[in-house]
């Protein structure tokens, strides 16, 4: 329906419903201004108009009308993109910053802990598992003896690692990749901080949990849902299965 708008001697325009309702939420239009559409006797207050169409309808005054639904779906949207989406390049140097980081000191210390020698005696001792945790053991206690200070100082850098980005998840809504990029974490669709819940432990964590969980007791299921997460992010909103279930955006952080 088209609405025929006025405030006072002066002509606002012509609207459609949704357009009113939106002015309405956003102050450009007020319940005083003056309304007439098609079928009206004359013009009414938008106030008065819309008691009197949920007296017609039967609506209580508390229901959303379907219209409004519709457009605080598209309120929403329109804040999405007003908060200026992080790039789908950018959201992928940042995870492979993240993930490289992470991925060093562990790739040390594997490398120091499998070596070719220990690799044929572990196959050797298989079949036997109390002999192979103790070997393990062996192995463990001869590279803290003899290897200086690689393993504590790689071990050191891989907890920092995870320390510091979440620490900078809470804070700021970025990791060390995020922060090298220029994008953040935020609520979605407000744009606020996302915070420690949603930003640490339902985007991160849960998922790193379910993804470990599904390959080691479901048959690989975590790669799957690795792969669905990824996929996801070609959603017109770039919003990942992390995203959706944190309610979080990763948008571009003005400098």
């Amino acid at each position: 329906m088209k609405y025929h708008l006025a405030r006072g001697e002066e002509q606002l325009g012509t609207f459609n419903d949704l357009d009113v309702s939106a002015g309405l939420r956003e102050g450009r239009f007020k319940p005083t201004d003056l309304c007439w559409a098609d079928g009206m006797p004359e013009w009414q207050t938008l106030g008065s108009h819309l008691v009197e169409l949920n007296a017609e309808t039967g609506a209580l005054p508390t229901a959303e009308p379907p219209a409004i639904t519709a457009l605080r779906a598209e309120v929403r949207l329109d804040q999405v993109i007003r908060l200026e989406l992080a790039s789908r390049g950018q959201r992928f140097a940042a995870k492979l910053i993240d993930l490289t980081l992470l991925f060093v000191p562990v790739f040390v210390i594997f490398t120091m802990y499998f070596d070719p020698a220990f690799v044929v005696e572990a196959q050797k001792l298989q079949n036997d598992p109390t002999a192979l945790m103790n070997a393990m053991q062996q192995r463990a206690n001869v590279i803290v003896a003899t290897g200086g200070l690689t393993l504590p100082l790689m071990s050191l850098l891989f907890y920092a690692v995870l320390i510091v980005n979440m620490v900078l998840l809470t804070v700021r809504g970025q990791t060390i990749g995020k922060l090298a990029l220029g994008i953040q974490v935020v609520r979605f669709p407000q744009g606020a901080r996302a915070g420690f819940i949603k930003a640490v432990l339902l985007r991160s964590l849960l998922f790193a949990v379910l993804i470990i969980a599904g390959n080691v007791s479901l048959g690989g299921m975590g790669m799957a849902l690795l792969l669905t997460d990824a996929l996801t992010i070609f959603r017109k909103d770039r919003r990942c299965l992390h995203d959706l279930v944190s309610e979080t955006l990763v948008t571009k952080r003005s400098r």
